[in-house]
């Protein structure tokens, strides 16, 4: 089974506004709305990709509620913890006339030490009983950046393998406590190293600087351009299979989630980007919507790979 945690929840309301001005009056018509968060949007995809699942994490007021009934009806079972306030609404805003996507993120509601004390002991209940936990998304006010940290070391010592995928301090110290996998974009390995990444040899260091800070496997995602995927013994390069973009929105996401397939199913490194990059592609060709396992493997037959130096191992 695959866990999700998801510390900093939202809904996802996706809006259509075409030629989007700031500072002018803009009529919008809604898309959709969605249960989300990073590891919320995972949980999904790996439903879709036909993996049991649970999502853990907070959740808050009427919007939590909609959440947590919208996921039960997706079949992901859910075990959040409470806390006061209210899940916050993340826009999307869709501007059909220039193809660009804009993000209107909020920051979330407060928690306190006694909230992240009873989360702590639902990663522990649920570390022992699954095979991979992943640790994904931004954190709330009041998480401390360490927290991710300490979460990965407790699932570790409960025999569970382990994902982070989030961004600036939070995945600096989450990093340091050793999980097998992290998943940073491009601007994310840039903030946290501290330089520009430019190039197939610079890509290549960046990932091989992350190992050497505690991860053991570093998937660097590129968007259109593709990942790449480094561990101790492999250098794998992946380009994405060329689609029409409908929306980039989750495709990060799809990705985790094939890589916590990738590593339940004991895949190998190559075979584990391959899937990853083509659940992205695939995720991006349809509106942002999870694709089933079927569906991404005929994506996958388009992914092309090579091989950086030499070669051997598994995920």
């Amino acid at each position: 089974m695959i866990a999700t945690v998801t510390l900093n929840p939202a809904l996802d309301k996706t809006m259509a506004i075409p030629g989007f001005a700031i500072g002018r009056t803009n009529r919008a018509s809604i898309e959709q709305i969605d249960a989300g968060g990073k590891g919320i949007n995972v949980a999904k995809a790996a439903r879709q990709l036909g993996c049991p699942v649970i999502a853990l994490g907070f959740q808050a007021g009427a919007n939590g509620r909609w959440a947590a009934d919208a996921l039960r009806t997706m079949g992901v079972p859910c075990d959040f913890e409470w806390v006061p306030g209210e899940t916050r609404v993340n826009l999307k805003i869709k501007d059909s006339l220039t193809g660009t996507e804009t993000e209107i993120n909020e920051p979330g509601f407060q928690v306190g030490a006694d909230h992240l004390q009873l989360l702590k002991r639902k990663v522990e209940e649920q570390a022992g009983q699954c095979s991979v936990m992943v640790f994904s998304g931004s954190l709330p006010p009041g998480a401390p950046p360490e927290i991710y940290g300490e979460f990965i070391r407790i699932a570790r010592d409960r025999g569970a393998q382990t994902v982070l995928d989030t961004a600036g301090a939070a995945l600096k110290h989450g990093i340091a406590a050793g999980p097998d996998l992290i998943k940073p974009n491009r601007a994310e390995a840039e903030e946290v190293l501290e330089t520009s990444i430019d190039g197939e040899a610079r890509l290549v260091d960046a990932a091989s600087r992350f190992l050497a800070l505690g991860a053991r496997v570093v998937v660097l995602s590129l968007g259109a351009d593709g990942a790449l995927a480094v561990s101790q013994r492999e250098r794998w390069r992946a380009y994405s299979p060329a689609v029409a973009a409908s929306s980039s929105i989750g495709a990060g996401d799809a990705m985790v989630a094939a890589l916590a397939f990738a590593i339940m199913r004991g895949l190998k490194l190559e075979d584990a980007l391959r899937l990853a990059t083509a659940a992205g592609a695939a995720t991006v060709a349809t509106n942002g919507s999870a694709t089933e396992l079927g569906s991404i493997e005929e994506y996958a037959k388009r992914v092309m790979l090579h091989s950086i130096g030499e070669n051997a191992g598994t995920c």
